[in-house]
């Protein structure tokens, strides 16, 4: 009635002309919670009113109307978008006509002038582009897109943008889609770089019909954003070559020109490996062994000790194959026999006895090429990580995108901007915090405001010790100076900053520090910091708590159901507590997963043990620290099990350990990651 009958004796009811707009988004916001009709005579009203809303908002949002009723106007009309989206993703809505209407609209809000229009615009198409036979009409917008992944000046309409490629993304338009992502790949911010990086390397994946072409692809992004290439994706470079025999010995030429000259380290660990495994199919009269040794000891002294790692395992190949190379690569295995680090000690040494052992079919028995893969054994790690991010990243832009409309009040703007310029730097608030702590990837925004912004990579999980890269970035146009990084003081860890000294921030400019973090005893809160520095000649603090808990330093332990039930009946230190979550549990399996990856457990099969264990998690892990003052081979092993009670809203959490201490300290980070804040 309200779409259909906005006659005069409604006046009272409309609002700059749209009747009870209010009302209307509240319906059709309602009828999302029920099934689609049944009835013929439900489907042909249900239908009829999205068409009479489709069709007259068109004329609602001429140019002329006013900022007011354009807003309420376009609130209905992407309300009903919503509607007709999850109606079609249920399998419930199958009015093609009235779908293709809806792409069309879409298509033109995403080049309208307005930025929140083309924001929500591309926001809906995304989903939209998810529903079977929408994908070909969505294409036509292909160049729009473009141009709005290019020269968009609001950075979150860029994000979606992205978003917006991916998912329209196929084996047609895939070399072209990706060649426009590696262009804007060299101009994209350090915030949107490593999600770009991944998506690429995904699309080069899947719609390569020439995997020569993907390799090209990958040494692309390793040239352009080498820094932001994860371990999942050079992981994965491997893979796809070990288990492609006529994509290895055009895999290793690429790489050994690649590394005659300026790369990347990640691209060095990628040449390394392959060269290694395959160096067999290069050799030629201009290719020797020699000749790739060398190219492969010339980034060696200034590797970092896992490349160097890796590369010594790369020598030992080249050995098996080449036996000239023994000589002088014994005398480097023994010359690193005596190394700081401890995997370069090891491999030094045991590559160096195996070598100089003399026996041939042991060497080669040892250093047989490398067996193929399992096909599925990552397929899933990349895409859960895009999916992670896109998730973070729109809870993310909640608290970045602004919200500018016009307003007849100018006095009313004033007051706005008044508010806007104070608080420029306030403290860090707990949803940034939580929403870090709830990365799987172990990257995010530590801290955001309108000058300054503090993004973090962590690389955790692993044990006693947790590395972060710390990204600052100024985002006004004057420098931030004498800026530098005070932690509180505990005896929980020691705490090493690199650089120490303070740093300056150009405007417009990015700098990095690095972090290494040695726990000794469990942490119930996380690590404070004041961050200090100065901006427009005044000093300002700001409290920042880093995301450095007791969970950071969990590594996966793998144990049979039954032993965890024994385990769990024989220790005594028991915590738990009920959490109220922030947003529902939608998706059961996937929420376990994230459990797993924020407290790097392993997930325990409990079936035919527990009577339903759907509802039910249980994980396993060894919690590590070290003593102060001594060695990291002096190393403290607890292990931890955790079982989760799960329902939509809530989960019950048990936490039991050898120590109270180590079981309390886990079940209240738990609590600081998942529980809802208090407004």
């Amino acid at each position: 009635k309200l779409a259909f009958k906005a006659t005069r004796s409604h006046n009272d009811y409309k609002y700059y002309g749209t009747l009870c707009p209010w009302l209307q988004i509240r319906c059709l916001r309602l009828l999302q919670y029920f099934p689609f009709p049944t009835r013929d005579e439900d489907k042909k009203r249900l239908e009829d009113t999205i068409g009479k809303i489709l069709s007259t908002e068109k004329k609602k949002t001429s140019k002329g109307a006013k900022a007011n009723k354009s807003n309420a106007d376009h609130a209905i009309l992407f309300e009903c978008l919503n509607l007709i989206i999850h109606y079609a993703q249920n399998g419930e809505f199958h009015n093609r006509a009235m779908l293709g209407k809806a792409a069309a609209l879409l298509g033109r809000f995403v080049a309208l002038k307005e930025a929140n229009i083309r924001y929500l615009g591309l926001d809906c198409m995304a989903r939209l582009a998810k529903v079977e036979g929408t994908l070909p009409k969505i294409q036509e917008q292909l160049t729009t897109i473009q141009y709005s992944l290019h020269k968009d000046l609001d950075i979150s309409i860029r994000k979606r943008a992205l978003d917006m490629l991916f998912v329209m993304c196929d084996e047609g338009n895939a070399p072209k889609i990706i060649q426009e992502l590696l262009v804007f790949l060299h101009a994209a911010e350090y915030q949107i770089r490593e999600e770009l990086v991944l998506k690429i390397a995904i699309l080069a994946e899947r719609f390569a019909t020439d995997l020569r072409w993907y390799i090209d692809v990958i040494l692309k992004l390793l040239t352009i954003a080498g820094d932001y290439i994860s371990d999942d994706i050079w992981y994965r470079v491997i893979q796809i070559v070990t288990n492609n025999e006529r994509l290895q010995k055009y895999a290793a030429l690429t790489m050994y020109k690649a590394l005659e000259g300026k790369i990347h380290e990640n691209g060095i660990k990628v040449g390394g490996y392959i060269i290694g495994e395959f160096c067999d199919q290069m050799f030629s009269k201009k290719i020797t062994g020699r000749n790739l040794f060398n190219v492969l000891n010339r980034h060696f002294p200034t590797s970092s000790p896992s490349t160097q790692a890796l590369l010594l395992s790369a020598f030992v190949k080249l050995a098996n194959t080449f036996e000239e190379l023994r000589p002088e690569l014994s005398k480097l295995f023994s010359r690193y026999k005596v190394h700081a680090d401890v995997e370069i000690q090891q491999r030094a040494c045991e590559y160096s006895a195996i070598n100089s052992n003399g026996d041939e079919k042991l060497i080669e028995s040892v250093f047989e090429v490398m067996p193929a893969f399992e096909r599925d054994q990552s397929d899933n790690m990349l895409l859960k990580r895009v999916e992670t991010q896109s998730k973070r990243r729109v809870v993310e832009e909640k608290g970045e995108k602004s919200q500018t409309t016009e307003d007849e009040d100018e006095d009313d703007e004033d007051e706005d901007e008044d508010e806007e310029d104070e608080g420029v730097f306030e403290d860090q608030t707990q949803e940034e915090l939580q929403a870090l702590l709830q990365s799987a990837s172990g990257s995010g925004y530590l801290y955001s405001s309108p000058l300054l912004q503090i993004g973090v990579k962590m690389q955790v999980g692993t044990g006693h010790e947790m590395k972060m890269k710390i990204f600052y970035g100024n985002k006004s146009t004057l420098p931030i100076e004498e800026l530098s990084c005070s932690f509180e003081k505990t005896p929980d860890a020691t705490v090493s900053l690199v650089p120490n000294d303070p740093i300056t921030v150009e405007a417009k400019k990015q700098e990095r520090q690095f972090l290494r973090i040695q726990c000794h005893r469990p942490m119930s809160t996380p690590l404070g910091a004041v961050l200090r520095f100065t901006h427009d000649e005044e000093e300002i603090d700001v409290h920042i708590s880093f995301p450095i808990i007791v969970t950071q330093f969990i590594k996966a332990h793998q144990c049979s159901g039954k032993k965890f039930v024994e385990l769990w009946k024989s220790w005594t230190h028991e915590a738990k507590t009920i959490v109220d979550l922030a947003s529902n549990i939608e998706d059961i399996d996937s929420f376990k997963d994230s459990l797993s990856n924020q407290l790097h457990c392993k997930i325990i099969d409990m079936s035919g043990i527990l009577a339903k264990p759907k509802t039910v998690l249980c994980l396993a892990g060894i919690f590590e620290a070290t003593r102060r003052g001594t060695s990291n081979e002096d190393v403290l092993r607890m292990p931890v099990l955790v079982r989760f009670q799960l329902k939509r809203t809530a989960f019950q959490v048990a936490v039991k350990s050898q120590s109270s201490a180590l079981s309390s300290a886990i079940m209240a980070s738990v609590k600081l990651i998942h529980e809802k804040q208090a407004n």
